[in-house]
Formats: structure tokens, C-alpha cells, sequence
């Protein structure tokens, strides 16, 4: 027996041959013949099978299916290829992906996928030579309309935020999942959603301490109306506080001051470190004002606008 060969103590070693006594890390399974390249962990995933990067030998008993075709006898197993009498591989199955832990970690975050669904701006295209695909989907939207129907939800809904990752959600955990009972959504769940006020008031903690910088974003949506979304930032993080329609002072620098000025006395003047807003001319001239009436703090312009404007 060469060194190599006694060196292979593991009992799966039994159930394999080397190929080459030059090459330590090919063998043949002594079973079906298949030639593969590893060490003794190859040999076993081969013989236990479940793994993707090695092919499975057999599976158990049941799922065994003798086929007889023009004399010669098949094996085929699920997950496995199909072999003839003299070896030779016919076809391979495709084994049905099975969910485990680590899903939980690396399954895609449902309102990541969800957004990014939105930003498409219609919806992904379903394969038109699948019907059964199709007939699914739309058994799908009758029961989500139906639910809204008889619980008398707005139709408008469906725009919420919230409304794509729910669907995301129970597309990835699978055809099993059960409702929510009237106690899981009156309690438990309320409780964990009441928890994100408490994380509001542990950010609202952290401003006296460390201080913080008021950030005023504005956009226009379809309709032409001039919306801001105001958020505080500190070390914890950023928090959004409100969005208002400013459309009537937008344009207005002693408008925009009196109203930033009303914010920083919200927040706490002594909080306060800088108030970060886009560079147009009411803005700039709102933040004179500002800094002017309150010395300690600063008018920031948006960095990200004014390269925007370049």
C-alpha cells in the first residue's frame, strides 16, 4: 500500500478509487463510476447528495424510477442524472431549490426589490408562452382586490410605500404562509411598530448632547406644487420629521426665513449646529437672515445641488 493510500483513513474512502496515483485528488466512485476531483468531503457530498457543486449518486429508495428503454435498464433519480447500464449519462433533472437558514440573511431585502420594481415604472413581463405563470398572477390580483373590497380600503393604496415590499415579502417566503391573526396584528406587531417611536426619541436624545444639522430637500411633483421634506441629522443618524407644501413661499426669501426660523425653535435653538438647505436665491437669502438673527449656527449650502447646477 503507497503512503498516499494509507494516509486515507476516513471509512468514505472505501466507496472510491483513485484514478491516478499521480494525481492525490481525483477519484472514481467504486457505485456509479463518475469521476470527480476533491478530497474525502467530495466523496461524501457525492454519496449523501443536497449539494450543487457535486453530483448526487442516488437518492433514497423511494424516489427511485426503473425505465426500460429499447432493453437496457435506466436508473433516475430526482436531482441526478440518468445513467444506463453501461454508464453513460442520458439527462439531468433539475432538483427544486430548498430554503434554509442562511435564506434569512441573504434573500434580498423585500423593499430594496420593491423600489427597485418602482423605479421601472411598470411591471416585470411575464413569459407569454407560460400560461400557467399568468393564470396565477391574475388569481392573485382577484384575491388582492377582493380582500380590498371587502374591508373597504382605499383604492389609492396600492401607491403606498409600504404596500410593494408586503407583496415582495410573501412572494419569498413561499405558497405556505399563513395570515396574521387578529391578535398578531392587535399586539404583538403593534408593539414592534410602536418601537420606531421609541428610536424617534432616542435620536431626539442624542440632539442636546451632540448637537445636530437640519437638512430642508425640495422637489415638485406632477401637479407643480414645491414640497419640502425636512430631516435632522446627528451621530445616530438622519431622522425625516415632515414634508409641507411650500408652494405659495418658496420664491420668498422672508417667507423661507420665517419658516426655517419656526423650525430651528422646534427643534431647540441650542441644538441647532447649521441648517443645510439648496442654494437658490430665497434660500440664500433666508439663510442670511437666519444667521444674522441666530450667530451661533450656519447656512449651508447643498453640496449635492450645486453640483447639480455645474
Amino acid at each position: 500500500m503507497s503512503s498516499a493510500e494509507s494516509g486515507r483513513k476516513d471509512p468514505a474512502w472505501k466507496c472510491s478509487t483513485m484514478v491516478n496515483p499521480r494525481n492525490l485528488s481525483k477519484f472514481k466512485c467504486n457505485f456509479c463510476g463518475k469521476e470527480m476531483n476533491g478530497g474525502v468531503c467530495r466523496v461524501k457530498q457525492h454519496l449523501v447528495g443536497g449539494y450543487r457543486n457535486v453530483t448526487k449518486y442516488f437518492d433514497d429508495e423511494d424516489d427511485l424510477v426503473e425505465l426500460s428503454q429499447h432493453g437496457k435498464k435506466s436508473i433516475l433519480t430526482q436531482g441526478s442524472t440518468q445513467r444506463t447500464s453501461s454508464g453513460s449519462v442520458q439527462s439531468k433533472l433539475k432538483r427544486p431549490r430548498k430554503i434554509g437558514p442562511m435564506d434569512c440573511f441573504f434573500t434580498p431585502d423585500p423593499d430594496v426589490v420593491a423600489q427597485k420594481q418602482k423605479g421601472k415604472g411598470k411591471q416585470s413581463k411575464i413569459d407569454e408562452n407560460d400560461p400557467y405563470r399568468k393564470e396565477l398572477m391574475q388569481r392573485a390580483y382577484v384575491r388582492i382586490a377582493r380582500w380590498m373590497y371587502d374591508s373597504g380600503i382605499p383604492f389609492n393604496a396600492v401607491n403606498y410605500d409600504s404596500f410593494g415590499p408586503m407583496i415582495e415579502a410573501i412572494g419569498q417566503f413561499g405558497p405556505d404562509l399563513k395570515p396574521p391573526t387578529y391578535h398578531m396584528i392587535r399586539v404583538p406587531y403593534l408593539k414592534k411598530e410602536v418601537g420606531v417611536n421609541r428610536l424617534m426619541k432616542e435620536h431626539k436624545d442624542d440632539w442636546p448632547k451632540y448637537g445636530c444639522s437640519i437638512m430642508c430637500d425640495g422637489w415638485t411633483d406632477k401637479r407643480n406644487m414645491t414640497l419640502l421634506n425636512f430631516l435632522v441629522n446627528c451621530p445616530r443618524g438622519t431622522m425625516f420629521i415632515e414634508s409641507i407644501d411650500a408652494s405659495s413661499y418658496s420664491k420668498d426669501g422672508n417667507k423661507m426665513f420665517n419658516f426655517l426660523d419656526k423650525f430651528v425653535e422646534k427643534i431647540g435653538e441650542a441644538n441647532v449646529i447649521q441648517v443645510v438647505t439648496d442654494s437658490t436665491t430665497a434660500n440664500v437669502l433666508a439663510g442670511k437672515f437666519l444667521e444674522a438673527k441666530r450667530p451661533h449656527l450656519y447656512w449651508t449650502p447643498c453640496a449635492a445641488h450645486c453640483l447639480d447646477l455645474m
